[in-house]
């Protein structure tokens, strides 16, 4: 790819998603690219250092059918007070559906609620990158 946008006439961008960045500059160096000195990161983070955040009262649920969690954090009197899936695919995850009701807000429940869900997406095998967990 770096030799592609490297043979463009005009200029162009190759945004390289990675969580090897000395590996991408010295590839798109030697291909005679500029380098832009600036970390963009596309939400993607590594799960196996996700910062966790306990949970008071929390349910999982597996899907028997595919790679999804769903994670439910309920209040004292059993009502869901925020909720959150995530699927595995390979050594990816992908974060969708995360909410907080609005009475339970501003209470560090979407914190634990992205925790465990980290954690149900390592448990589940060798993650190395999540998307939507930045």
């Amino acid at each position: 790819m770096a030799a592609a946008v490297a043979a463009e006439r005009q200029t162009t961008w190759l945004s390289v998603p990675t969580l090897r960045p000395g590996t991408v500059e010295a590839m798109v160096g030697a291909a005679g690219l500029q380098l832009l000195h600036r970390s963009e990161w596309f939400m993607t983070t590594d799960l196996t250092e996700h910062p966790q955040h306990a949970p008071r009262r929390a349910a999982r649920a597996r899907d028997p059918y595919g790679p999804v969690t769903v994670v439910s954090l309920h209040d004292s009197s059993g009502e869901v007070a925020a909720r959150g899936t995530i699927a595995v695919v390979g050594t990816d995850a992908i974060a969708d559906r995360g909410e907080t009701d609005a009475a339970h807000r501003r209470r560090g429940l979407g914190r634990a609620m992205m925790s465990a869900l980290a954690e149900a997406a390592v448990a589940q095998g060798d993650l190395i990158t999540a998307d939507g967990l930045a």
